[in-house]
């Protein structure tokens, strides 16, 4: 388990004591703080496994204290529902048991390092040449350090993951890919991009606690054979997606369903958030390409200016060859340093604009496809909560019109509970009664509520994440750009002493050139003239 999602387990846990089981909150963080003996400030000094059986000792000692005061009436008894912590118009969380998954490598390596980001990398390609009947494409390494693997992988395989991952993990925050386009470009430019996208589409897979646990992703990160790769995509296609909750398969065995007015609130707090940033994130990924694009035509006059230089110490070294009276050694020297100096600096700037492209222009334009993405999820989510509360308030019209005006023939109950005591209560006539509509509103409400608790914890985890992904990417930029920086320094150091020597010796300073000079850039026998 990885630190970010722990935390938001745990974060849900003290959340849901608090919420559901009515603890109060100053007993709860009372209680923490005298079981560690400290004030209890962060939850990050607990372990889940810890905090989980405190918490369960303190709701089963309300649910104790509970029974002894107060005994359930009828409409209770009949009314309880197994799993379900709390259910009413606002408020409702069940935990459904589902088919559990065991754990792949990849889920394992996570639990022995929760403090590690595994990072996809796509270091070279291939264009593989087709034939009459089938076109070029890029096959593209996939390497994942940690665990020392190596496949290639065609960009419709990639494609594949993401639908399966969709067939396999409804309602669920998939990574996007890049577009599909018409005509297929092989340009190094745009396989280079296309190579940074698929890397944080792999990296996002990866840092998301569910998709990580299918066995899509394990096999396409580390099968390199290709009949059992062939094998893995063949069984995809018979993939169905779940139609009940029990059908569905994670690494837990349970699917929670929740939703109360607190994810109300933070749904459409964060949707406003993300909508108000929305346009910030287009001008970061527009000013970020406008910048790279700029560096790189830049670069291209740095390296002009550097053809230039060198073609004036090809004509002064073919002058020089040809007259060695009059010949102008250092000029063709001075030359030579420039030169170098010119190529060194258009090599440092290329590698300063790759950095801002793949740590700036790249990184904002996935993440701000990756909010889209965000945000296209909540949409699904408040449109299953106005279609049940549609259907809820519509159905509660009715049972009100049917419990005031119908006759209980009409109800179409189908019970064994005497009618008599049903029609005495309003709330076992209306559980009762309808049954048909009331499993279809049941239904609803129950696909809300797993639509509004995947939404709540995976978009929860996804801005977790993209603080960590900010903070790795920065660290990265500035190592490289010291990195490049020193390497640049100390060539500019050196050049520079050249000059200054050169200058030196033409004042009289020091009565020569190095040997070192004369032996890897002049000719000896015209240095030698110039000395006499």
């Amino acid at each position: 388990m990885s630190l970010t999602f722990e935390r938001l387990k745990k974060q849900d846990l003290l959340l849901a004591a608090v919420l559901y089981e009515k603890i109060p909150k100053e007993e709860l963080i009372q209680h923490l703080s005298q079981v560690k003996g400290e004030q209890f400030d962060l939850i990050d000094s607990w372990s889940y496994e810890a905090l989980e059986a405190e918490v369960k000792l303190m709701v089963e000692k309300k649910h104790d204290e509970f029974r002894r005061t107060r005994t359930m009436s009828i409409e209770e008894e009949i009314l309880l529902k197994p799993n379900v912590i709390i259910n009413d118009e606002k408020h409702y969380r069940e935990t459904i048991s589902c088919k559990q998954l065991p754990p792949n490598r990849i889920v394992l390596y996570y639990v022995e390092n929760p403090q590690i980001i595994i990072q996809p990398r796509i270091p070279e390609y291939k264009i593989i040449e087709g034939n009459t009947f089938t076109p070029n494409y890029v096959n593209y390494c996939v390497v994942v350090g940690q665990f020392g693997s190596n496949v290639w992988r065609r960009v419709e395989h990639f494609y594949w993951l993401q639908e399966s991952l969709q067939q396999q993990y409804p309602d669920s925050l998939i990574p996007p890919l890049p577009a599909k386009t018409l005509f297929r470009k092989f340009t190094p430019e745009h396989i280079s991009k296309r190579c940074k996208m698929l890397e944080q589409f792999l990296s996002a897979i990866l840092n998301n606690h569910l998709l990580r646990q299918s066995d899509f992703i394990e096999g396409f990160l580390f099968i390199d054979d290709d009949i059992k790769f062939k094998q893995l995509l063949a069984a995809s296609t018979v993939l169905k997606q779940p139609t009940k909750f029990s059908d569905y398969a994670n690494q837990e065995g349970q699917v929670i369903l929740e939703f109360n007015p607190m994810m109300d609130k933070y749904f459409m707090d964060i949707n406003n958030y993300m909508l108000n940033t929305n346009d910030i994130y287009k001008e970061l990924t527009d000013n970020s390409r406008f910048l790279v694009t700029s560096m790189k035509d830049f670069i291209v006059k740095v390296k002009n200016l550097g053809g230039s230089i060198g073609s004036l110490k090809e004509a002064t070294k073919a002058f020089n060859l040809k007259n060695i009276v009059g010949s102008l050694p250092l000029l063709e020297f001075v030359y030579t340093l420039l030169e170098e100096y010119l190529v060194d600096w258009s090599t440092n700037l290329s590698k300063l604009a790759n950095t801002l492209n793949e740590n700036l222009y790249e990184f904002f334009r996935f993440q701000r496809d990756m909010q889209n993405q965000c945000v296209e999820l909540i949409s699904n989510r408040n449109k299953a909560q106005s279609r049940y509360l549609k259907e809820f308030q519509d159905l509660m019209k009715k049972k009100h019109k049917y419990f005031t005006t119908e006759p209980i023939e009409k109800w179409e109950m189908v019970t064994e509970m005497d009618r008599i005591k049903i029609k005495q209560s309003q709330v076992l006539s209306y559980h009762f009664m309808l049954p048909k509509e009331t499993q279809e509103v049941e239904d609803l409400k129950m696909r809300f509520a797993y639509i509004n608790r995947q939404a709540y914890q995976q978009i929860t985890q996804y801005f977790d994440n993209k603080g960590i992904s900010y903070t790795t990417r920065m660290c990265n930029m500035s190592i490289r750009k010291k990195e490049n920086a020193a390497q640049h320094t100390q060539h500019v150091e050196r050049i520079a002493s050249q000059f200054m020597q050169i200058v030196a010796m033409r004042n009289g300073e020091i009565p020569n050139l190095k040997q070192e000079w004369i032996d890897q850039y002049l000719n000896p026998l015209r240095i030698s003239c110039i000395v006499k």
